[in-house]
């Protein structure tokens, strides 16, 4: 007789297997069904790729088209050399980015998103738009918080 005969219900060992209830929007096929971070579940595939304090930044200033690192500095006036360097190669070994280097006297190099890099727009406006409705969530919760710890 296997577990699901058994008259006390589908058992393993001594905890009782129990219906979870996907959200299918949210999980809609088995590589998201996971108890655990999975490297091809869609959500860590995505995390994976705009990893890296800066990263997103990065690929923000990309997605107005190719750059050079002196652009890029420019743009990101904050960020070193060092980390914008270790962020390109990053992103170039996620083929999220790819380097360019254009003939001449002196070398050009530029980088430019490829097509994975664009397909990350989307989720950058969605961050943003998340961040903003998060900040303005909190702002009224610490108003709310400040009113009626005065009365």
């Amino acid at each position: 007789m296997g577990h699901s005969d058994s008259q006390l219900g589908p058992r393993v060992g001594n905890q009782t297997v129990t219906d979870t209830g996907w959200d299918d929007e949210l999980v809609p096929d088995d590589r998201g069904r996971t108890r655990a971070p999975e490297p091809d579940c869609p959500v860590e595939v995505t995390l994976a790729a705009i990893s890296g304090r800066w990263t997103t930044l990065v690929l923000r200033e990309l997605m107005s088209g190719p750059l050079s690192f002196g652009e890029l500095r420019d743009r990101l006036p904050s960020l070193s050399a060092k980390v914008l360097t270790d962020r390109l190669r990053e992103l170039d070994a996620r083929a999220l980015v790819e380097r360019r280097t254009h003939r001449g006297f002196p070398v050009r190099t530029s980088y430019a998103l490829t097509d994975l890099g664009r397909a990350l727009r989307p989720l950058l406006l969605e961050l943003y738009r998340t961040g903003d409705t998060l900040a303005a969530l909190r702002s009224k919760d610490s108003l709310s918080n400040i009113h009626s710890n005065t009365l």
